[in-house]
């Protein structure tokens, strides 16, 4: 036996406009942290900004130096979890000259460094570069670097580096030199 088709419910109509609902159809509002707003997930992850970015000042020193301020910066970019490259700019105030006496005058340092497990409270890394004015000769020679950075918050880092720079034939100093830097990263 065939049954009749229901009819539509009395006063049924579709809503085209939520504001016109009554007060108690309306859902409620949605009470959620800005913060947590601004992280967007990806794969149950939150998305990470992928740059580092930082300014410091510390002091340069090592055997044939005077120590001498430094000012520094690092620009980074976060590779995945525990890998990032870093550009680690420096201009260092204070120089000799090729007959061993302080000048007063600055070089320069540009190393692209690898950085290590750079999620831990210690984050070594390595890498080469260039150096100007080393030793007042006004020649650009290439160097070696090696440290740990030592993040005691997300945000400030204490940065421990050594290094080498291959001087060209007729100086007799020695091409090591040591910083000690404190620099806030945002």
């Amino acid at each position: 036996m065939p049954v009749a088709a229901e009819a539509p419910a009395a006063g049924w109509e579709p809503v085209t406009d939520a504001a016109t609902l009554p007060p108690d159809y309306l859902p409620p509002p949605a009470n959620r942290d800005p913060a947590e707003l601004a992280i967007q997930p990806r794969q149950g992850k939150p998305i990470e900004n992928v740059g580092i970015y930082g300014i410091g000042g510390g002091i340069n020193f090592g055997s044939d130096l005077p120590n001498s301020g430094v000012f520094t910066g690092r620009v980074g970019y976060k590779l995945n979890e525990t890998l990032a490259v870093s550009l680690r700019p420096s201009v260092i105030f204070g120089n000799r000259d090729l007959q061993g006496r302080y000048n007063g005058e600055t070089s320069f340092q540009l190393p692209l460094t690898l950085d290590l497990f750079r999620r831990s409270v210690v984050s070594p890394y390595l890498g080469g570069g260039i150096a100007t004015n080393t030793y007042s000769t006004g020649q650009t020679n290439a160097m070696l670097t090696g440290g740990l950075d030592l993040n005691i918050t997300r945000n400030i880092t204490l940065g421990f580096n050594v290094n080498y720079v291959f001087l060209p034939d007729g100086v007799s100093f020695d091409a090591v030199q040591a910083m000690t830097l404190l620099y806030v990263k945002f």
